[in-house]
């Protein structure tokens, strides 16, 4: 019996403990309050990763939110005593040191396989029989009903045809195994006629190769002296074509020596006549005077004169003077003007503040004639003033610009008396003069520089002459040994080409003899090869007929095992059928809402099950009852597997059995659950409505 669970981070529970009872333990609460959770945090505490894998969860899918750990202990009354199953997990499993299962406070197991195992050796429950017997989830109640396969993997029946399936696919690879062996035997059969058939091919190619080697063996022996005598005249050969190449590349060189050597004889003897006939050129050469200083002076003086302003040779001095001479008179006059303008002008301001016409300096009478002759004049010497000072600003730029001409005219002054026509036609008359005695000195420069050469001529025409008389001679000494080298080439090359076809041949026929060698090798080799592979498919041969009467005799078996499991998968269910039957009859008379109803039985028909209701008018197929009958039906049977198969029921859990039933088959469900404790202890039940509240011996509320 169930008695108590705590939970730790739990899904949406932070830290939760409940209580249970005998009877109908109702967990109420409104979705999404963890009613389910709880149902969970059962199946986790009894079987743990089992229990995660089968329903296709993570652990993670169990930690309350923004928690790393959590813990669900279950509290448990068995035979008399307790037990207390703790696991304790993270996000990758559970913790091997807080996961463990203790009988009346001694740990008989820890960690989270022998824990579960430690479950099922000790309350007798498997994962499969409390998934599908024990815990009926939401929605679940009636598939018992529904699923013959359902059925069948509660009474494991579904392990014979596993089973079955293990021998078909052993029979058929034993099938399959019996063809390859058979085909290899067909084909070792087929293959040993041309093996055999091949190795006295082989022999007979053996016979021959050894036969021919016998024959060339002689010219073993030859091939050393003629390879030696071959490469020997082979040698000198090339020693003499070498040499000879290297007399013909020297006779060469000494020819275009001695073709150079001419040449030079002949350049340096017109050379050194062309020396003689300028030392007498040098004696006819005439003679200048020291014409250069006055060519150059007068090209200076000419240059000169040609640049002065025509300006310049215009001007004349005194009118330098005769304009600072009026610049002094107008600049005196303009004083003169502005003392008596600023004398008048006083006379005038004055008179403007005189009073009954009397002068308020002298205090003489003022006449208005006086004063108006005054202001005229005043005005009269204001355009004088202007008149001056314009004539003075003309006088200094004219006096600048003469000031400038004067400078050029003293610059100049010396020449501005040259006869200029004059002096060009003396300068050219100098020119000619000077171009004639420079021509002269460098002719006679080049003639004497020339005539200084003559000894040296002399020498290196001398050394041009030995150079060809060296020349000469040495073609004459390499052209005899050129000749007797070609001799002797042209007896070499034939006794070359002689003793060339001798080596050839006995080399070809060595190679002939090596290749058959060779040859001979690989055909003893291919003869031992293809005799082991004869003897090898021989013995195949033999071991896959042994394998085929072997494979006969292991297809017969498993055909017969086959056949034995047919048979014993029908017998298998007729057994269960009648333990289930006597128990589902015993329950549903227990739950029974109809006196109608005399009993049920479970049947199979036509490959699938069957329950069946006797009443005095015949029996009922399930099929055909009301909703809630059904449900009882499908209630009653899931009692009596877990009685057949378990012993008993120690507890049940119906998660939300009302949902989506109208009112009338949801009180038909409380009444069943109501029933249920008279066969099972502890039931637990869910909903979100409180229809089992009446019902109930102990209220969860969440």
């Amino acid at each position: 019996m169930i008695r108590r669970v705590e939970l730790i981070n739990f899904k949406a529970h932070a830290k939760a403990a409940f209580r249970f009872g005998e009877g109908v333990n109702f967990i109420y609460g409104p979705n999404g309050s963890g009613k389910t959770s709880l149902m969970e945090a059962i199946s986790v505490a009894l079987f743990g990763s089992t229990w995660v894998r089968k329903v296709g969860s993570k652990w993670s899918d169990y930690l309350r939110r923004g928690s790393t750990a959590g813990e669900v202990r279950l509290y448990l009354s068995y035979q008399g005593g307790e037990v207390v199953i703790a696991r304790r997990f993270g996000e990758s499993g559970t913790s091997p040191s807080g996961t463990y299962m203790a009988v009346n406070g001694s740990i008989i197991a820890r960690g989270d396989a022998d824990v579960t195992a430690a479950v099922v050796t000790k309350l007798g429950i498997g994962v499969e029989e409390f998934r599908h017997l024990l815990y009926i989830r939401q929605g679940e109640l009636r598939r018992i009903l529904q699923e013959a396969e359902y059925l069948d993997r509660i009474l494991r029946l579904d392990e014979f045809d596993k089973v079955d399936e293990l021998y078909r696919d052993v029979y058929n690879e034993l099938r399959a195994r019996r063809e390859r062996v058979g085909g290899r035997a067909e084909e070792l059969e087929k293959r040993l006629q041309p093996l055999r058939s091949r190795l006295e091919d082989l022999r007979r190619r053996l016979g021959e190769v050894e036969a021919k080697l016998r024959e060339l063996e002689p010219y073993q022996n030859r091939l050393p002296e003629a390879e030696r005598r071959y490469l020997e005249l082979r040698d000198r050969h090339n020693v003499l074509l070498a040499e000879r190449d290297q007399l013909e590349r020297r006779l060469e060189e000494l020819a275009h020596a001695a073709l150079e050597a001419e040449k030079d004889v002949e350049q340096l003897e017109e050379e050194l006549e062309k020396i003689r006939k300028a030392a007498q050129e040098l004696k006819t050469l005439p003679t200048f005077g020291d014409v250069e200083k006055e060519y150059f002076e007068l090209r200076q003086v000419v240059s000169v004169v040609e640049k002065i302003p025509l300006e310049v040779k215009s001007y004349d001095p005194s009118r330098l003077e005769e304009a600072r001479r009026r610049l002094e008179d107008f600049s005196r006059r303009l004083a003169e003007v502005k003392s008596r303008l600023e004398l008048l002008r006083d006379v005038v301001r004055l008179t403007s503040r005189a009073e009954g016409g009397v002068c308020p300096v002298c205090g003489s009478p003022l006449r208005p004639e006086a004063v108006r002759r005054h202001e005229l004049e005043i005005i009269g010497l204001e355009k004088e003033e202007k008149r001056l000072a314009s004539l003075i600003e003309e006088l200094k730029d004219e006096i600048k610009r003469l000031e400038s001409l004067d400078r050029a005219y003293q610059t100049y002054r010396e020449y501005l008396n040259v006869d200029l026509p004059s002096a060009k036609k003396r300068l050219a008359e100098l020119e000619k003069m000077y171009k004639a005695k420079v021509e002269t000195e460098r002719r006679r420069a080049y003639l004497a520089a020339l005539v200084e050469r003559e000894a040296d001529v002399l020498g290196k025409l001398e050394k041009a002459k030995r150079r060809l008389a060296e020349a000469e001679a040495a073609i004459g000494e390499v052209g005899e040994r050129l000749k007797k080298v070609e001799e002797e080439l042209e007896k070499t090359q034939a006794l070359l080409k002689e003793a060339e076809a001798e080596y050839l041949l006995i080399r070809d026929r060595h190679r002939e003899y090596t290749a058959l060698q060779t040859l001979a090798k690989e055909l003893r080799e291919q003869l031992q090869s293809t005799e082991r592979e004869l003897q090898e498919a021989v013995a195949e041969l033999e071991k896959a007929r042994e394998d085929l009467s072997k494979l006969d005799k292991a297809l017969a078996a498993a055909k017969n095992v086959r056949g034995t499991l047919a048979e014993l998968k029908p017998a298998a269910r007729q057994i269960f059928l009648r333990a289930i039957n006597e128990e589902l009859n015993h329950v549903f008379l227990k739950l029974r809402h109809k006196d109608a109803f005399k009993s049920a039985q479970l049947v199979e028909a036509n490959g699938r099950y069957v329950a069946r209701i006797s009443t005095p008018n015949g029996y009922i197929d399930h099929g055909l009852l009301s909703l809630g009958e059904q449900n009882l039906l499908a209630l009653s049977l899931r009692v009596a597997l877990a009685r057949a198969l378990l012993g008993g029921a120690p507890f049940m859990m119906l998660d939300e059995p009302t949902e989506h039933l109208d009112e009338e088959h949801r009180k038909r469900i409380v009444e069943l659950v109501r029933d249920l404790t008279s066969v099972v202890p502890t039931v637990v039940v869910t909903s979100h409505l409180g229809e089992f509240e009446e019902v109930a011996d102990n209220i969860i509320h969440l």
